[in-house]
């Protein structure tokens, strides 16, 4: 198995542990929105109200995080070189001016996941997000802003 496969398999059981944990919130809010002592005795009673709001969220978020699996699995695995534009697919490691390096992984969406593999932190970012907007079809070499630093590219695998 190659390194970007261990990479999506490794995102892959974090959004589904993820989907696990937002479901069971999603039906213990849908429970206590629909149970009887929710209903309100006087008009400034809410209990009710708030818990569907919360089912509501948790639901909105369920789909969200399917659609986010739907779309690793469709994820083609690509074979990055140094002279390869940055596309859906591609580890990138960037380094600011103190040698601080970030590993990043740029995902058809999931951003702000993190994953550890081989020992390393890799953070996925997706093109819907300003940084990963940013990097996308920029080369080894390549400036790039994250927050208030300025970052190199400095490998595309």
């Amino acid at each position: 198995m190659t390194k970007t496969a261990q990479l999506i398999a490794a995102i892959l059981e974090q959004l589904q542990q993820t989907l696990q944990q937002t479901q069971d919130a999603a039906n213990e809010a849908h429970q206590a929105a629909t149970h009887e002592q929710s209903v309100p005795e006087t008009q400034y009673d809410t209990l009710g109200l708030e818990a569907s709001y919360l089912a509501e969220g948790q639901s909105r978020r369920v789909a969200e995080l399917q659609e986010a699996i739907t779309r690793f699995h469709q994820l083609t695995e690509k074979e990055f070189g140094e002279d390869d534009p940055i596309t859906l697919g591609a580890q990138v490691i960037v380094e600011d001016e103190n040698g601080n390096r970030r590993h990043l992984f740029l995902g058809p969406d999931a951003g702000g996941v993190e994953v550890t593999l081989d020992n390393e932190l890799i953070t996925v970012v997706s093109p819907a997000a300003p940084l990963g907007a940013e990097l996308v079809q920029k080369y080894v070499g390549d400036e790039v802003h994250i927050g208030q630093r300025l970052y190199e590219i400095v490998e595309i695998g």
